[in-house]
């Protein structure tokens, strides 16, 4: 039988940028943190285009039961199975990214439907199975970058959806 996965809810698209202590150290002075600077200025101090302009993105609900949102439909778009605010994985796996580095974060919030999957299995859908993919950028922001259904990786039948922008936040890791 053929399944939808689809991962919704509010989360982040961190665009990341590995930066030098001296650039850290101006955009501190500057009081980035304090929305002091706007990102024309910041993407002059880091000598791009836009602040968005980062080979480092990484994008998906935060990880919390309370801001995240899955459902799973058949073939027929029949609900199987939804999250609700107290679910919990039974397992997880765990990307650690620039831990150890001088970053900039530009923590754009977003709400919608992140990415769904299309999976077909000879069993019946078991959410027990599914496990996320958390990707933590320097420890500080915690996001379900992808899912796994036991064995199977699902990043091979990703499909990117609709999701909007709530606003940009800027933090020195």
């Amino acid at each position: 039988m053929k399944y939808r996965i689809l991962v919704s809810g509010r989360g982040s698209e961190c665009y990341v940028h590995k930066i030098s202590p001296e650039t850290k150290s101006i955009l501190s002075e500057r009081k980035i943190e304090n929305d002091e600077m706007d990102a024309e200025e910041i993407a002059e101090v880091l000598g791009i285009h836009f602040v968005t302009d980062s080979d480092d993105i990484v994008m998906g609900p935060y990880n919390d039961p309370e801001n995240y949102f899955i459902q799973v439909l058949d073939e027929n778009d029949k609900k199987i199975w939804e999250s609700d605010n107290d679910h919990e994985f039974l397992d997880y796996q765990f990307n650690f990214l620039f831990e150890d580095e001088n970053i900039l974060t530009v923590d754009d919030y977003i709400k919608g439907t992140f990415y769904t999957y299309e999976l077909e299995l000879e069993k019946d859908f078991d959410h027990k199975k599914l496990i996320p993919i958390v990707s933590e950028i320097s420890g500080e922001i915690s996001l379900i970058t992808d899912l796994m259904y036991e064995d199977i990786d699902l990043r091979d039948y990703k499909e990117f959806g609709d999701y909007w922008s709530k606003g940009i936040t800027y933090s020195l890791l």
